[in-house]
């Protein structure tokens, strides 16, 4: 008989994440190596704005994921609408350490994940302006958990 156990922790969210250009790493047996750091952007988010959700969907094609990472990026300014910009068009996988500690990639060289999201200003003073970002695609394989690359 095989068991799921009872996990000890078991904290939701994500603590921070990274988006890798493709051409920027590789994957072997013993985990990710990063090439290049260039181009690679570490993310920062508002605290608890971040999550991840994997769908698994099954097509005429056959069982594929519908991967999405979210997250708020506050203060809307001129270097980061520039990042953005850069972002938007390319094609990226997304390294995100969860709630738990564990290291996880989202998206792979074959099927990487896109950026799309919206610049909000909020309604008054006290709300929060900034840019609501989305980094989804459809991928054959679940987020696989990783070693800290760095």
């Amino acid at each position: 008989m095989k068991k799921i156990n009872k996990p000890g922790d078991n904290l939701g969210g994500l603590l921070k994440i990274w988006a890798l250009p493709v051409s920027s790493y590789y994957m072997d047996a013993s985990g990710i190596h990063i090439v290049s750091d260039v181009n690679v952007y570490q993310i920062y988010c508002s605290p608890d704005s971040m999550e991840f959700s994997e769908v698994s969907e099954i097509s005429g094609s056959g069982k594929h994921y519908n991967s999405t990472i979210s997250g708020f990026i506050p203060n809307d300014n001129a270097a980061l609408q520039e990042a953005i910009a850069y972002l938007e068009p390319l094609k990226w996988n997304i390294l995100y350490i969860d709630g738990n500690g564990f290291f996880k990639l989202a998206g792979s060289i074959s099927d990487p994940l896109r950026l799309s999201g919206s610049f909000e200003s909020g309604k008054d003073t006290s709300s929060p302006a900034g840019f609501l970002f989305r980094f989804s695609g459809l991928t054959k394989n679940r987020a696989v958990f990783a070693q800290d690359p760095f």
